[in-house]
């Protein structure tokens, strides 16, 4: 096969079913721009269906357009070139159209890949293209299986990426909300609360609002923060190490209120705290819980706050004033 042309194995996948929905789109629009691609593909078609018991694949109602316009056109003299081409550019122009709000609403479909980190726990693992992800807990990505090519993942949640740097092909995080494009770097995104987040620790990144189509730039120890509510956006600086201290498996209360940090500690934990004394609601706390189990924590947590904390039969855990016998 070292004698096959990029074209031939396009055609060739093309007749076998291998592309994506997308891939064979893409083709598609390529057979209507390229006359010697059209040729090598009649070609291989012509042997593909005279093949036994092999049939073609279905193609889309546009594709039949194209062909027979493509065919119709070829008895056409030469000097008729310029009105094929505009014919089929117009065609083509329409497909493009078409599948252009096709695929917009069924992105996520084409996505082949789904790592989910488990609750309780930090998820690390390494991309196509050599770049790492980590998973902050109940937190997940989707990526399709051409991501080498096409570096674009989708989350929920937060995730820390440390991209691989490729200036041919940027690196696109998709949330529900927001994009973030870069080239090669390391940040921290955060989808999961009101406040969302985008932290950048080295390189730059673009930020895209979906809502507003507004574009932000962040450069090192720069913070965008957008709230889903109110859509107001803020771009500060921040603490790397603070906000990046979960994927080190570091639980990190920086002068909190109980109430505040609760779902903080719910998520990192995969538990279920509950206040069961309303004086303890705006107690704060302050402290960094590195690789601590959850009796441990308790314990610690116990020490430094004076509360009381007990597991209930219902996987929940109280905490409550502590009280001498």
């Amino acid at each position: 096969m070292s004698n096959v042309s990029q074209k031939e194995k396009k055609c060739v996948r093309y007749l076998a079913n291998e592309m994506t929905k997308a891939e064979r789109s893409v083709f598609e629009i390529e057979l209507s721009l390229d006359d010697n691609l059209f040729a090598a593909f009649e070609n291989f078609q012509k042997i593909w269906i005279s093949y036994p018991n092999n049939e073609l694949p279905n193609q889309t109602i546009c594709f039949e357009e194209i062909l027979a316009r493509s065919r119709k056109s070829e008895r056409v003299k030469s000097v008729k070139f310029s009105i094929k081409r505009k014919a089929v550019l117009s065609t083509a122009f329409l497909v493009v159209f078409c599948l252009g709000f096709y695929f917009i609403g069924n992105t996520q479909s084409e996505y082949t890949n789904h790592r989910i980190a488990p609750k309780g726990q930090r998820l690390t693992f390494i991309l196509p293209d050599s770049s790492t992800v980590t998973l902050n807990a109940g937190s997940e990505v989707k990526y399709s299986s051409d991501f080498g090519e096409q570096r674009s993942i989708w989350l929920k949640g937060e995730a820390f990426f440390k991209v691989t740097k490729n200036i041919n092909s940027p690196f696109v995080v998709q949330t529900n909300d927001f994009d973030v494009k870069v080239l090669g770097t390391e940040f921290n995104v955060n989808s999961t609360t009101i406040n969302q987040t985008v932290s950048l620790a080295k390189g730059k990144v673009n930020v895209l609002l979906k809502e507003s189509k507004d574009e932000i730039n962040l450069v090192p120890n720069e913070e965008l923060v957008w709230n889903s509510k109110t859509n107001l956006v803020i771009k500060r600086n921040f603490d790397v190490n603070k906000v990046s201290a979960w994927k080190d498996n570091i639980l990190l209360l920086d002068d909190e209120k109980f109430q505040d940090v609760l779902p903080k500690i719910n998520q990192f934990y995969g538990v279920n705290f509950i206040i069961k004394d309303s004086a303890i609601a705006n107690q704060r706390i302050k402290g960094a819980f590195k690789s601590q189990t959850i009796d441990e924590f308790i314990t610690s947590l116990e020490f430094i706050s004076d509360v009381s904390i007990r597991k209930t039969i219902l996987n929940n855990i109280e905490i409550t004033k502590y009280h001498e016998n």
